[in-house]
């Protein structure tokens, strides 16, 4: 069924991707980037991210290598300010040890659950105030692989906002809540970025984003977790419904109540190249 059900989805994107013509509004995905846009897809048209994603997590002797084999977002506009997503996001982690080098690298291999949900405009720029969009999405536990499969329902509720400066600047900022679908408590998140417009070709972008978690230990005790990550990109559109796009980032830094983890026996960063195409209605 799974199968199935996969090989209709290559088989859209690849007629999406035949089919893809030029439109006069200019594509906004929401990659790049770890907060999303604001932007809607017009009424009618279909459009698809997808890319690849690698990132190495070091925490002496343990190593885990994380590689997105490919995430992909549809989104399709069914009015002038709601439009329906869908996501999937097939995963593979490679844990080894310098600590043991005669084991054997551990692969796990899967999809994390597949989500559902929508976004909408709630308010236009006007001056000062922002564009602001809400974005709400629902990770089925059922629909995932074993190994990355939750106990239960994961939602994702975000705000984004968006302030333009002038036609090459646009100051962007994010607020949002996920669960995870086995720690009760929310990871609440944050996003600032500066997206720069050098032709109507080539973009760029800056962001800062950071989390915050809270984990019941039982006994009473909490913990706290806190990470602040800091990232860059650039996007080329060789036409004004296709995106490529190229970014990567760092781990600034990560602190537990206790203990903090900077230097060599601590990192992270990722890299990170995908491809938005928009099909016109």
């Amino acid at each position: 069924m799974k199968k199935n059900y996969l090989l209709g989805l290559l088989l859209i994107c690849s007629t999406v991707w035949l089919k893809a013509q030029d439109s006069t509004e200019t594509i906004a995905p929401d990659r790049p980037g770890f907060g999303d846009a604001v932007s809607i897809v017009p009424l009618k048209n279909l459009q698809v991210e997808t890319g690849f994603w690698y990132e190495e997590d070091k925490a002496t002797p343990v190593t885990v290598r994380g590689i997105g084999l490919n995430s992909t977002l549809l989104r399709y506009g069914i009015g002038e300010k709601v439009e329906l997503r869908f996501d999937y996001n097939l995963w593979q982690n490679r844990t080894s040890s310098s600590a043991e080098p005669n084991d054997a690298e551990q692969v796990e291999t899967g999809f994390f659950p597949l989500r559902f949900g929508m976004k909408a405009l709630l308010i236009e720029n006007k001056s000062w105030i922002p564009t602001v969009t809400f974005i709400g999405m629902l990770g089925l536990p059922r629909i995932a692989t074993d190994a990355f499969q939750p106990a239960y329902l994961s939602p994702d509720l975000q705000l984004s906002f968006a302030n333009p400066i002038n036609d090459w600047l646009t100051i962007c900022y994010n607020l949002g809540a996920s669960w995870d679908g086995d720690n009760p408590n929310p990871e609440n998140y944050y996003a600032l970025s500066t997206e720069f417009s050098f032709s109507n070709k080539i973009g760029a972008y800056l962001q800062g984003h950071g989390a915050f978690q809270r984990t019941n230990l039982g006994g009473g005790k909490v913990s706290t977790t806190q990470q602040t990550y800091a990232e860059a990109g650039v996007m080329y559109y060789p036409k004004a419904n296709i995106q490529v796009d190229l970014s990567g980032g760092i781990r600034a830094s990560e602190y537990d109540r206790a203990w903090i983890f900077y230097g060599a026996d601590r990192s992270y960063y990722f890299l990170t190249a995908g491809l938005s195409w928009r099909f016109p209605r």
